[in-house]
């Protein structure tokens, strides 16, 4: 039995002042005291997969993203999506269908009964076919993602170069996590030859990134 679970983090904020976190917290606003059902938490934001907010959505949906729920995202956002890699990027519409399923919902999807020793952004949803980590090390198929993991580029290849195309759709249901196992792979559409190579990476050197260091801030100095 294969055990899928996913990771979507919302920031939120109290309409109280918070001065501890636990299972039932206490906050003090104006120094009156409030514990559990009596606080008001809204969400103002949260963290998925790094960079759909800000590479493919319009600046008018950026709020209304950080306010919804994952749950939410394959019928709010899909389409957007979508016009973003067949209108900005310029590519066909089976990339633009894979990369909308591919990152839809937003949240990181980690398989722990994987043998992998490390996490790898998108591993899991790509049966490992996504190179992405900084230090150059094979993909993994577990998921998440790892301190290593080079997030920008692997999301301005999806659009505008062929990573897209070089890799397996994993998830057997369009928008579907599948949480009851590996489901059969299912090709992609074939690259399209509309890449732009100066916005198909980040194009900064790997050279000392993804590297750990034993105290804070734990990576080494960006390049």
């Amino acid at each position: 039995m294969k055990h899928i679970f996913s990771v979507a983090c919302a920031a939120a904020l109290s309409v109280a002042t918070l001065s501890a976190c636990s299972n039932d917290p206490t906050v003090t606003n104006q120094s009156q005291t409030s514990t559990g059902a009596n606080i008001t938490f809204v969400q103002i934001d949260r963290e998925g997969k790094p960079g759909i907010k800000e590479l493919y959505l319009p600046y008018s949906q950026h709020d209304p993203f950080n306010r919804n729920s994952p749950h939410n995202d394959p019928g709010n956002y899909g389409t957007s999506i979508a016009s973003f890699v067949t209108g900005s990027a310029g590519r066909s519409a089976g990339i633009a269908t894979y990369v909308q399923y591919l990152l839809l919902p937003d949240a990181l999807i980690a398989n722990t009964s994987d043998p992998s020793t490390r996490a790898s952004y998108l591993g899991w949803e790509t049966a490992g076919q996504i190179t992405t980590d900084c230090t150059g090390l094979a993909p993994g198929t577990f998921g998440g993602r790892s301190l290593g993991d080079d997030v920008v580029s692997t999301m301005l290849g999806l659009s505008f170069s062929n990573l897209a195309t070089s890799t397996i759709l994993k998830k057997p249901t369009p928008n579907v996590v599948n949480e009851s196992g590996t489901a059969s792979a299912t090709p992609i559409a074939p690259d399209d030859g509309h890449d732009t190579a100066a916005l198909s990476n980040q194009h900064v050197s790997c050279a000392g990134s993804g590297v750990t260091q034993h105290t804070f801030p734990y990576l080494a100095p960006p390049v």
